[in-house]
């Protein structure tokens, strides 16, 4: 039996939970297993390893086999709990994009405990503002045209979202503010987190990568909507009647976000968009980690 020694602490070395440490990598299961029975057969005679040892011989099996991305995933990701300044990936889009889902599959590839929701934020801010001081917090981001008098502006539909957006992206502003006073890593995903409310571009305390997701095609963003229903109490008829209303404000966040320097990613498969992100995250905080081990 060999024990894994890590800050002090010891630990029997666990196929499964390097077989779980290495899902980072995005490799498929049997070939992550592969590494891992591996490693095991060459620590057969020790007694006792320490983490990084077995990190540096992950790392090695990766290079090995021709994996330099994956590797670089790995390596990165492992260290992203001794950066300087915390990491926020803010993740915007329509209704029925895919952010959740993607939010939650990044935060297992990365390690992020921390996933705020717009929508969340919005229901709290609900309970502490009543409907007739802000009326355009209790319709849906779509449908917001409702409190708004059509004959005193051109576009009620984005005018209403942007009143929406601007009080919620109050309620987002604190809880930002703390994770990075706490040095959390975070996920922030909604429809709300339009690029240039807020103003993470000025930001030096934290590490940001903002995306913006769309769908092109109609016919497979209401496909979305039923398949979410699937799984969940939402009702697909509701966002399907008003799909033209949500894809003119994907045009329109897609729009932000290209005029304030967010990345747009078209979700055609969630696999390839955390693939992207995943690039993008461990490419520029590489030096980082480097820096700091």
């Amino acid at each position: 039996m060999t024990d894994v020694r890590k800050d002090g602490n010891s630990h029997p070395f666990s196929k499964g939970l390097l077989a779980t440490s290495l899902s980072i990598t995005g490799l498929p299961l049997e070939e992550r297993y592969e590494i891992v029975r591996e490693i095991e057969r060459e620590l057969d005679r020790v007694a006792v390893v320490h983490s990084k040892e077995i990190q540096q011989r992950v790392q090695q099996k990766l290079q090995e086999r021709g994996f330099k991305r994956e590797e670089r995933f790995y390596r990165v990701t492992r260290q992203l709990s001794e950066l300087e300044k915390p990491l926020f990936i803010l993740l915007g889009g329509p209704a029925g994009i895919g952010k959740s889902t993607l939010s939650v599959e990044l935060a297992h590839r990365l390690d992020i405990n921390r996933i705020v929701e717009t929508d969340t934020v919005r229901e709290i801010m609900r309970n502490m503002v009543s409907a007739e001081l802000v009326p355009s917090l209790y319709r849906s981001s779509f449908n917001a045209d409702e409190t708004v008098k059509a004959d005193l502006v051109d576009d009620p539909l984005i005018y209403g979202f942007n009143q929406q957006v601007d009080v919620v992206s109050t309620g987002i502003k604190p809880v930002i503010d703390r994770g990075v006073e706490e040095g959390v890593n975070s996920i922030v995903d909604g429809v709300h987190v339009v690029p240039g409310y807020l103003g993470m571009a000025d930001r030096d305390d934290c590490h940001v990568f903002q995306y913006v997701l769309e769908v092109p095609d109609k016919a497979e963003h209401a496909r979305r909507f039923q398949s979410r229903a699937n799984a969940s109490n939402r009702n697909a008829k509701r966002y399907i009647a008003n799909l033209e209303d949500i894809r003119t404000l994907q045009e329109y966040i897609v729009e932000q976000g290209a005029t304030n320097g967010a990345t747009i990613i078209v979700n055609e498969s969630v696999d390839q968009t955390i693939e992207r992100i995943m690039d993008d995250v461990t490419t520029e905080l590489e030096p980082q980690v480097a820096s700091s081990a």
